[in-house]
């Protein structure tokens, strides 16, 4: 018998741990869903917000009690959706969201890096360091929503993040190539940014009054027409309606009142940028 082949038979199914409303996750679960043809290789586990503070099964996975995570088939447990998704590009990939061109390739790469360093990952799991993403919605003080450890307290960081982020899509307005960030087709680069600018799409016009970015040919004409482009796929689209869904819940809830007062109450500081 093929090697490969008694090796596929001695492994499980892959397990991927997911939260419906994490952007993080939601980019393996873009990649595994674009992709196609792979359910009866990967098991998907859909979390609660709650069973992120609960730990359980997760911390198992990710000692960080972090999604999303992932089980190999062989048992190695990882983590870190940049981790998770080249495991899946090696594990089941044909290349299709990668470039040939070595310049292409370390573009996408750069694309994600951004992201990944300068507004998904606090990079610190200690009390109090947060993602500069957080600024939309972490609470200044603790709520069902934000426990203690994760509270963003200071205005003047809050504010900071936010620069950062508006800082981040002007670099990303000048060097989308295309329809798609890199070039005419899908790459990581768009699987990485398109859950993470749901959040922008919703929360920086509720949150700190914001024109309706990616709808909008004034200040980002490319990146919203990068948005629209996305969007017409069914895949991108439903991981919008996932994400969109759950944040228009908390926003009827009051989820993001606290963070609103904030920019309320400290006008000298710079709250919205278009």
């Amino acid at each position: 018998m093929d090697d490969n082949m008694d090796n596929e038979q001695k492994e499980k199914k892959c397990v991927f741990y997911d939260v419906k409303h994490s952007n993080n996750s939601a980019r393996v679960r873009l990649w595994i869903k674009l992709y196609g043809g792979l359910d009866s290789h990967i098991q998907t586990v859909t979390l609660s917000h709650a069973d992120l503070d609960d730990g359980g099964k997760l911390v198992e996975v990710n000692p960080l009690k972090k999604v999303p995570a992932f089980v190999t088939g062989t048992g190695l447990n990882l983590f870190e959706s940049f981790v998770i998704i080249s495991y899946l590009e090696d594990r089941f990939g044909d290349g299709r969201f990668t470039h040939a061109n070595p310049e292409d390739r370390a573009l996408v790469q750069l694309f994600v890096r951004i992201h990944d360093i300068y507004i998904s990952s606090p990079n610190c799991n200690q009390p109090h360091f947060s993602h500069t993403q957080g600024c939309m919605y972490l609470d200044p003080h603790p709520t069902p929503y934000t426990p203690e450890r994760r509270i963003m307290d200071d205005p003047r960081v809050r504010a900071s993040k936010l620069k950062e982020i508006y800082e981040r899509l002007c670099w990303l307005e000048e060097n989308i190539r295309s329809d798609y960030m890199v070039g005419d087709r899908i790459t990581h680069a768009d699987i990485t940014w398109y859950p993470t600018c749901i959040f922008m799409e919703i929360l920086l016009p509720y949150v700190f009054q914001w024109s309706p970015i990616f709808h909008e040919k004034d200040h980002f004409p490319r990146l919203t027409r990068w948005f629209e482009t996305c969007t017409s796929n069914e895949h991108f689209a439903l991981v919008r309606d996932d994400i969109s869904g759950v944040l228009k819940s908390q926003q009827k809830d009051g989820r993001f009142d606290c963070v609103r007062k904030v920019a309320r109450d400290n006008p000298d500081l710079k709250w919205k940028y278009m």
